[in-house]
């Protein structure tokens, strides 16, 4: 286990509030024509779950001020169900003739990874995850991270559609004590300004008004 603590640099969307899982409203109705403006081309040949990651990656990079990833981050992405409207799909064209050939790759859910390399400009350590909780990536994460820290995303497809992201690094022990953590919407709420891994699972410190550490070295 690291000793790091992990500040919170930038998160989407910036109005969520903790308890409210998935955020409302949140990708906007327009969330599509939104990525293509932000990318200047419109995404071709992959599914809309890469899509949803790429919106989400990108606004969490905004909201961290990062036109760039430092190339020792840890990226994961946790999808539980994955791109379940393609398999479906992909399986239907099976019961009537040969899938089509970009059915088969939008149907599997590493090809999130790829859109997010080509999209970032960026080579390093890159996962995709399931998990039955969303908590369990943050875990894993915390567990393997380095002096870059990391950048996380929850994605699912369907209604309503999730891309939540966030971005940590490491940092000087905050100010506060550390409380343990016992929900995801903790973990994200708005006013959670730091993460640990204790002992005991993850542990956050809520809103923090005195002068924030510097970023160790």
């Amino acid at each position: 286990m690291n000793n790091f603590a992990w500040k919170i640099t930038g998160r989407t969307p910036a109005g969520f509030a903790g308890g409210n899982w998935p955020p409302e409203n949140w990708p906007p109705e327009n969330w599509r024509e939104q990525l293509v403006a932000r990318l200047g081309y419109r995404p071709r040949r992959i599914g809309i779950l890469a899509e949803l990651a790429l919106y989400g990656a990108l606004d969490c990079l905004d909201g961290a001020q990062e036109k760039e990833l430092p190339g020792d981050v840890l990226l994961r992405v946790c999808s539980l169900r994955g791109p379940a409207t393609v398999i479906s799909q992909a399986l239907e064209q099976s019961r009537e003739d040969l899938m089509l050939p970009f059915s088969f790759l939008q149907s599997q859910i590493s090809q999130i990874l790829p859109a997010l390399v080509g999209a970032l400009n960026w080579q390093g350590d890159a996962a995709v995850v399931t998990a039955s909780s969303p908590m369990n990536l943050a875990l894993l994460a915390s567990q393997q991270a380095g002096r870059s820290g990391m950048l996380l995303g929850w994605v699912e497809e369907g209604n309503p559609c999730r891309s939540y992201w966030i971005r940590l690094v490491p940092c000087a022990t905050p100010p506060a004590s550390f409380i343990a953590a016992f929900s995801f919407e903790e973990m994200v709420s708005q006013g959670t300004q730091y993460w640990r891994l204790g002992q005991a699972g993850m542990e956050i410190v809520p809103c923090v008004t005195t002068t924030e550490p510097d970023k160790a070295h």
